[in-house]
C-alpha cells in the first residue's frame, strides 16, 4: 500500500468520526427528552488488502482499508423515574413499550409517557396518537386492542340489588329483661331511577330468652304482596303484640347464633343451597321502570347466600348474632348509586384505567396495552419520540402490563432521557481525538508526498 492508500484510509477516519460526533450530539441534546434512549456508534474494520509476502512468511500481510459505522444501536435501559401533577402521564418501569396509533392507522411504539385527553375523549401523545388498550365493554374488558377512550357520558344510575348487614343484638337486652328497648338500624337503597330511598328495620327483644321479632319498612310504603304478621310476648307486658309487613321471629341458640327464623307467613322460597328467602314487593311512588321486590334472608351460621343478580330485586342479608355486646351495625354494603359524572382518572400499576364518579362510584374503564419485541434494537426510528416495527426488531407481542416479563405502569411519573452525560463528554473527547490523530495522518501523508515531488523536481 502507498501513502495515497494512507490517506483515504484516514479519510475514513474522518467520516466514522464525524459520525460518532453526530450521535453523541444527538444524545446530548436530547439530555431532556422524556423516553430519549442514547445511542451509541459501532465501528467496523473494512476488509483489509491481503499482500504478498515471502513463501515462508506464517502470517498473512494485512495492513486494512480503515474504519466504517456498522450501526448506529439504541441502548434500552432504564431511565429515571420522576414524579408530575398529571394523572395522565405514564412511565413503564421494565420492559416494553407503550402503542399508539397514527392518524393512518398504523401503530408506533413509544417510552414517552406524556398523555392528555383529546377532544373526543380519546388518551393521545404529544402527537395526537391515540393510546392503545383493552376496553370495557359491558363489564368485560375486550381481548382486541383499540384506542383508549374516556366516556364523555353520565354513568346511569344502578338499582340495589344486594344489602349485606352485619348485625349484633345484645344479649343482655332478653336475658336480663330490659324493657322498653330496640335496635333501629337504616340503610340507604337506590331504585331504578336512582332516587335514594330510606330501608329501616327495628329488632325488638321479647320476653323469650335469645327471642326477638324485627320489622322493616322503606319510606313507609305499604307492601303490595307478601308480607305477613306475628305475634310475641312484649317485656313487660302480659298481653302479645303483633306485627305486620316485612315481619318475622328470630331465635338464637345458646352460642348467639340464628337457630330459626319465623316469617309469620309471608311467601318463602328456598335457594340450592337450602336458604329460606322471604319475598315483599312495594310499589314506589316515583315511578321507578320497576317496583322494589325485596328478598330477605337471614342465614344460619354456616349457611352461603348468593349475590343476587335479577333487576329489579333486592336482597337483603342479615348476619345476625346475640352476643353479650351492645347492639350495632359491624358491617353493611349495597350495590346501587345514583348516576354521576367523571371526576378523576387514575392508572394502576397493572394498566387498568379507573375513573372516579361523583356518585362515589369507581369503574375500570380499559387497561393499557403494552407491546414487547425479541429485539427492541432493531426498532426504526421514526422522531417524535416514537418507533416503528422492522424485520430486525421482529412483530411486536402485546399483552397487560407486569404479564409476560413485561414491565409495569407507574402513574403521575415521567421516564427521563437515558443519556448518561459524563459518557457522552468522555466518548465526544475520545471522538475529537480520533478525528484529530486521522487528520494528521493526511497531513502527514501529505507532507511526504511535498517531499517526494520536491525531490524529483
Amino acid at each position: 500500500m502507498g501513502v495515497l492508500s494512507s490517506m483515504y484510509v484516514a479519510n475514513s477516519g474522518l467520516n466514522a468520526m464525524g459520525t460518532d460526533m453526530s450521535v453523541i450530539g444527538n444524545n446530548i441534546t436530547n439530555l431532556n427528552t422524556v423516553g430519549f434512549k442514547q445511542g451509541r456508534a459501532i465501528f467496523a474494520d473494512v476488509y483489509g488488502q491481503t499482500l504478498t509476502g515471502r513463501s515462508n512468511m506464517i502470517n498473512t500481510s494485512q495492513p486494512g482499508s480503515g474504519v466504517y459505522v456498522e450501526a448506529i444501536q439504541h441502548e434500552f435501559a432504564q431511565g429515571s423515574i420522576q414524579a408530575t401533577s398529571n394523572g395522565l402521564d405514564m412511565a413503564i418501569q421494565g420492559n416494553g413499550f407503550m402503542t399508539v396509533r397514527g392518524k393512518n392507522g398504523q401503530n408506533f411504539f413509544t417510552r414517552n409517557g406524556q398523555l392528555a385527553l383529546d377532544k373526543t375523549g380519546r388518551i393521545v401523545d404529544v402527537e395526537g396518537r391515540a393510546l392503545q388498550g383493552y376496553m370495557n365493554k359491558n363489564g368485560k374488558i375486550q381481548p382486541i386492542l383499540s384506542d383508549v377512550t374516556v366516556p364523555q357520558t353520565t354513568v346511569p344510575p344502578k338499582a340495589t340489588q344486594n344489602v349485606f348487614s352485619r348485625i349484633n343484638l345484645d344479649a343482655g337486652m332478653t336475658e336480663k329483661l330490659k324493657a322498653g328497648q330496640m335496635f333501629e338500624k337504616s340503610s340507604n337503597i337506590y331504585d331504578s331511577l336512582g332516587i335514594q330511598h330510606l330501608l329501616t328495620y327495628k329488632f325488638i327483644p321479647t320476653s323469650v330468652a335469645g327471642q326477638w321479632a324485627f320489622q322493616a319498612t322503606m319510606d313507609g310504603a305499604t307492601l303490595t304482596k307478601g308480607g305477613g304478621s306475628v305475634s310475641y310476648p312484649p317485656l313487660g307486658r302480659k298481653s302479645p303484640k303483633t306485627l305486620k309487613g316485612m315481619v318475622g321471629l328470630i331465635q338464637f341458640d345458646g352460642n348467639g347464633d340464628v337457630k330459626s327464623v319465623n316469617y309469620g307467613g309471608s311467601p318463602v322460597k328456598k335457594d340450592p343451597n337450602g336458604v329460606s328467602h322471604a319475598l315483599y314487593q312495594t310499589t314506589l311512588q316515583d315511578k321507578a321502570k320497576t317496583p322494589f321486590s325485596f328478598d330477605v334472608t337471614i342465614p344460619s351460621k354456616g349457611q352461603t347466600i348468593r349475590t343476587n343478580h335479577t333487576n329489579g330485586v333486592t336482597q337483603q342479608v342479615l348476619q345476625l348474632t346475640q352476643y353479650n355486646a351492645p347492639s350495632a351495625t359491624i358491617e353493611e354494603t349495597q350495590d346501587g348509586h345514583r348516576s354521576g359524572d367523571l371526576n378523576n382518572l387514575a392508572v394502576a400499576r397493572d394498566g387498568k384505567v379507573v375513573g372516579s364518579f361523583s356518585n362515589g362510584v369507581q369503574k375500570v374503564l380499559g387497561v393499557v396495552g403494552i407491546a414487547n419485541f425479541n429485539n427492541p434494537g432493531g426498532l426504526a426510528s421514526v422522531g417524535g419520540n416514537a418507533y416503528a416495527e422492522s424485520i430486525a426488531s421482529g412483530t411486536p407481542n402485546y399483552g397487560r402490563p407486569g404479564e409476560g416479563g413485561r414491565g409495569v405502569l407507574l402513574a403521575d411519573s415521567l421516564e427521563l432521557s437515558s443519556t448518561d452525560l459524563g459518557r457522552q463528554m468522555v466518548d465526544m473527547i475520545t471522538a475529537e481525538r480520533g478525528y484529530q490523530a486521522s487528520a494528521s495522518i493526511i497531513a502527514t501523508d501529505n507532507t511526504i508526498l511535498n517531499t517526494l515531488l520536491t525531490r524529483i523536481g
